[in-house]
């Protein structure tokens, strides 16, 4: 196979904002994979809670070019075992390369990951949309863009909470799933139980400090005492999956990215373990290209949530692939994870 390694930059519509950080530029590389005429494609990008730059991306994953240059590809499982010794837990470039090993090999087979898996769409759930942390009027901007979704992801964290829920509100009836990043303190996340209630949140993901597994339990406590059963969900309090018997004490949920997994090799190995505990699966993308939501998306159909609406709020298309109907999936009907790109 021949690798080909892409820098790009993704421009964000608008400026993105969560409890942790503004975005307004995301870094990616794009991994490209050629055999026999095809290519395929997967995509990873840095982040900086992780501490890793597109810079250690691209290091690691030209360390297997001469290995890449002897490898024919038949089978992903194989690839990635064959692969895995080399990354260690370099989870992010392995996913990149892994994704564009499942891309390429979809494509040699014409025929999409999730129909090769035997996958079902009866009951997939719709992917939620991003709507960032922001003064009301921009807020009411943002979500005038594309309005009547299926269900929405709110970033919280701010002072502005409260004042976010009730003029979202107002506006519609869809569901909300609220991801705080870790930017409430436990007392405020307490405070936020009645609120979250009445404005009607059906999902609460990573309200406390990452590594605050006590204070995790004494929420859960206040939450069940206040007869709120909102499930709360695990993101930051997860690096690998022996995390997740810690997490399953004090969690209902974890929400799994493709680049802390490895790859889609990994990942469905992951979702067993998580529901053997209990656990129930979201799985959401950072803000990423097609390219990126696409190999999510492929996985969609095994998640309880699903948020993949990334390339919504980036204003570059480097690329096609699934497309999105207020939330409801929409499927290419390419091979491998459907994508095709732009640029060469």
């Amino acid at each position: 196979m021949k690798l080909r390694l892409i820098r790009v930059d993704l421009p964000l519509k608008h400026v993105f904002i969560n409890s942790r950080r503004e975005v307004s530029v995301v870094r990616s590389v794009v991994v490209e994979l050629e055999q026999d005429g095809l290519r395929g494609h997967g995509e990873v990008c840095e982040d900086s809670f992780y501490g890793v730059t597109v810079e250690d991306i691209q290091a690691w994953l030209e360390r297997c070019q001469e290995k890449l240059d002897h490898y024919a590809l038949a089978d992903p499982v194989a690839f990635w075992n064959f692969m895995q010794p080399m990354f260690a837990r370099k989870t992010f470039a392995q996913s990149a390369l892994d994704c564009a090993a499942y891309d390429l090999w979809g494509k040699m087979w014409n025929r999409p990951l999730w129909k090769i898996w035997g996958l079902s769409r009866d009951n997939m759930p719709a992917s939620s949309r991003s709507l960032g942390i922001d003064a009301l009027d921009r807020l009411g901007e943002r979500f005038d863009e594309i309005p009547d979704w299926t269900c929405y992801r709110i970033k919280l964290g701010s002072r502005s909470d409260i004042d976010m829920l009730r003029f979202l509100r107002e506006k519609t009836t869809a569901p909300f799933f609220v991801d705080v990043n870790g930017g409430w303190t436990l007392k405020k996340a307490i405070e936020m139980i009645e609120p979250m209630k009445q404005f009607g949140v059906q999902l609460l993901e990573q309200p406390i400090n990452a590594l605050d597994f006590e204070g995790m339990a004494k929420l859960k406590k206040e939450m069940k005492k206040k007869k709120c059963d909102i499930p709360v969900f695990a993101d930051e309090s997860w690096r690998t999956v022996k995390d997740f018997e810690r997490c399953a004490a004090v969690f209902d949920g974890v929400n799994i990215k493709l680049a802390k997994c490895g790859g889609l090799t990994p990942v469905r190995e992951t979702i067993e373990k998580a529901r053997s505990l209990g656990l129930k699966v979201a799985g959401a993308n950072t803000v990423e290209s097609t390219i990126g939501a696409s190999a999510m998306a492929q996985i969609a159909p095994l998640l309880d949530y699903v948020g993949v609406d990334g390339p919504l709020l980036v204003d570059k298309k480097i690329g096609s692939g699934i497309r999105l109907d207020k939330g409801k999936i929409l499927y290419p009907d390419e091979g491998g994870t459907g994508v095709r790109v732009t640029f060469r």
